[in-house]
């Protein structure tokens, strides 16, 4: 499920369960960068959920170290996916928020340039007509068969 189908799901353990993978990708590397918490931050606030509730949510994640529970590979590059979407909806990319998905990317085990070829291919069917969630969509399941 990709963060476009969130905001049509009431339940909340799928939004929830959502929202913690994202903070364990970002805790990928032992710390959570003030960066990587306001952007979570104002995913979570998207998804409904209270500040409060994000920083409950973060302080439950410890990621000093790998374990079993770590996203699949499939997650985190849906994960990646979904940021950058969310970083072109406005349809300007910020330098800052590049430079975040990039770190990402990079906490999630991707090269970096992953998150050009990303908004490459984005933009290029986003030109074809396409909205930014199916652009999304269809581009993630080319590169996931890739």
């Amino acid at each position: 499920m990709g963060f476009f189908d969130l905001f049509r799901s009431k339940n909340d353990d799928t939004r929830k369960s959502y929202l913690k993978e994202l903070i364990k990708v970002a805790k990928a590397d032992g710390h959570l960068e003030k960066r990587e918490y306001d952007l979570i931050l104002k995913i979570g606030q998207k998804l409904e959920y209270q500040e409060s509730e994000v920083e409950s949510l973060s302080q439950q994640i410890e990621y000093d170290h790998p374990s079993e529970t770590q996203p699949s590979k499939d997650d985190r590059l849906r994960l990646i996916f979904d940021l950058v979407a969310i970083m072109m909806i406005d349809q300007s990319i910020d330098p800052k928020e590049m430079g975040l998905c990039k770190s990402i990317a990079m906490k999630s085990g991707f090269e970096p340039e992953v998150i050009d070829d990303i908004v490459h291919r984005i933009n290029v069917l986003t030109q074809s007509g396409m909205s930014i969630e199916q652009a999304s969509n269809n581009a993630f399941q080319v590169y996931k068969r890739a």
